[in-house]
Formats: structure tokens, sequence, C-alpha cells
């Protein structure tokens, strides 16, 4: 699920101001340093999503237990840049979320895959390695790089949910 960036932003610029081949060398760097920061980041929660998984199965599987099944969900929300022209201290900021459960976590800990979308084409990105969250980004929601640009935090949620169909 992707929650609408104009749902949160009280303003915004247009889509994508330019192609990624008119991306300056600092702004280049800056896509790099996020796509790092996103590749620790799935790093970091695989841990505690295999953990819920295992939690939430063995629940399941405890016949004495209410729970029938289970979701592991992850909502990666991220948020304006505070130096943003646009940055309103009132709003939440959000510049686009992403929701993954199911079999979208399991691309988050396949460190084997580069999920570049531009990796068999002739094009400026084609050498990078491209985590899941980040194609998810740029290939996933309609920001365009130059919004890509405007984000400054990513705030991460990860819940289980547990379930239970009840016939009365």
């Amino acid at each position: 699920m992707l929650i609408n960036p104009r749902d949160y932003c009280a303003k915004r610029v247009d889509r994508d101001l330019y192609e990624v081949e008119d991306l300056s060398q600092d702004q280049r760097e800056s896509l790099i340093k996020l796509n790092e920061a996103l590749i620790k980041l799935e790093k970091q929660i695989q841990p505690e999503l295999n953990r819920l998984h295992i939690l939430g199965k063995q629940r399941v599987d405890n016949h004495s237990d209410w729970v029938e099944d289970f979701e592991v969900e992850s909502h990666i929300t991220f948020i304006l840049n505070e130096a943003d022209p646009e940055f309103d201290e009132d709003l939440d900021n959000i510049l686009v979320q992403l929701r993954k459960s199911g079999e979208d976590l399991d691309y988050l800990s396949n460190e084997q895959i580069n999920y570049n979308e531009f990796q068999h084409w002739d094009h400026p990105m084609s050498n990078e390695y491209h985590c899941w969250l980040y194609h998810c980004l740029y290939d996933h929601t309609d920001l365009g790089w130059s919004n890509i640009l405007r984000i400054g935090k990513i705030w991460l949620d990860v819940d289980i949910e547990f379930q239970a169909f009840i016939t009365i």
C-alpha cells in the first residue's frame, strides 16, 4: 500500500523536475547515500522481521492459543528534510509511505539480488547496486528524483497482527 504524498504535504513541487542524467554530482551522491542508508535499514530490520515471523508461526501452531493467522508488516515513512523550503513543523511532512508485508518482506533479506531497474540498460545508474526499498521508492511511487532528493528522515514501524476468525 502506498500513501499518496499529496495527502500529507501541504505544498509540493512538480513531480519530476529532471531526469537522472540532469542530476548534479552532489545530487547523485545524495541518492547513493540514501540507497546506502536503506541497505543498512534492511539489514537491521530483517532479524526483527524473522523473529516476529517465528513468534507468529509458534502461536498459530499452538492449538490452545486463540491466534489462527498473523501478518508481519513494516511501514517505511519518508519525511521531508527540515531544510526544505516546504517543511512545516506543524505538519507531518510525509512525502510517501511504503507498506510492506508478506512476500515483500522476503525481498529485504536478499542481498544477492540487485533490484536496479537500470542495470541492463545504457543508463548512468546501470553499474549501481540498488536495494529493494530504494527500488520501491523510485519505481513504485510517483515521487521522481526531485522529490526523492527532498527526503530528510526515514521513520520505520514494524508490527505483527494476530488474527482470528470467530463464528457465532
